[in-house]
């Protein structure tokens, strides 16, 4: 796969994925009380911030203070800055899309198969160009249909999935206050990629290598946490419904 390709169809699948999140939290809001729904996802709260804590640690930034859960359902990691001073600005404000991504994992594979999205492969999907979104939406809905069907109903571990998948969907993307954090290390990456793209695809005629080919297969898996968002959003839709009538009496 061509450098630049595979790193701008990676970018434009984490962007939609930070994207759907943002937009998943603004339907919660509307469907259940603010306060409530802060001490719902505070598990996912906790793990966000833990994964911040995860991404200082590797980096070498010093840590000051941990704040796991507030009232207001916000979490803070206070620490100095990174020994790499770009990319780790970018590991430290991005961790919670792979910690909370690995969670989703973990979650299945505890739960025994309560919900079989951990079943499901991306090996049908060639992500070479943009036509990939599309590939990507076929993949979460092959989920969404696996698991809806296949999932046992009567098992308290089931409802157990849904409410740690709806707490950790609604953790998994950065804040804003991260996303400024990373700004500058976002751009230094894509400068290197695009040198990569130049050296490697103009320059020497190559078609990727082992890094990209690795972008390649990370970028087919984001259907996984895509496919979890999307469960939420159906999960939102439920009890916004069932909630109509108490609303109304407001």
């Amino acid at each position: 796969m061509p450098t630049l390709t595979a790193f701008l169809n990676f970018s434009l699948g984490v962007t939609l994925l930070i994207a759907l999140c943002y937009i998943l939290r603004e339907c919660w809001l509307r469907a259940l009380p603010p306060r409530l729904l802060a001490y719902l996802i505070a598990p996912g709260v906790a793990l966000h911030e833990l994964s911040h804590a995860a991404g200082c640690l590797l980096t070498g930034a010093k840590i000051h203070k941990i704040t796991l859960f507030r009232d207001d359902g916000s979490g803070e990691v206070r620490h100095g800055p990174p020994k790499l001073r770009y990319p780790g600005d970018v590991i430290i404000s991005l961790a919670p899309l792979a910690g909370c991504t690995l969670a989703f994992w973990l979650l299945g594979w505890s739960l025994g198969g309560a919900m079989n999205f951990y079943r499901v492969t991306a090996s049908g999907t060639t992500p070479q160009t943009f036509d990939f979104v599309m590939q990507l939406f076929t993949l979460v809905y092959h989920d969404l249909e696996l698991a809806l069907t296949t999932a046992a109903w009567t098992d308290v571990r089931t409802y157990l999935f849904l409410y740690f998948s709806m707490c950790i969907s609604m953790a998994l993307a950065p804040s804003r206050q991260d996303l400024k954090n990373c700004a500058v290390g976002l751009l230094v990456l894509c400068g290197m990629a695009l040198i990569m793209h130049l050296i490697v695809d103009r320059l020497l005629g190559a078609r990727g290598g082992p890094v990209f080919e690795l972008i390649a297969n990370l970028l087919v898996k984001l259907h996984y946490p895509l496919a979890i968002v999307a469960l939420s959003f159906l999960l939102c839709a439920v009890v916004y419904v069932a909630g109509m009538p108490f609303r109304g009496r407001r």
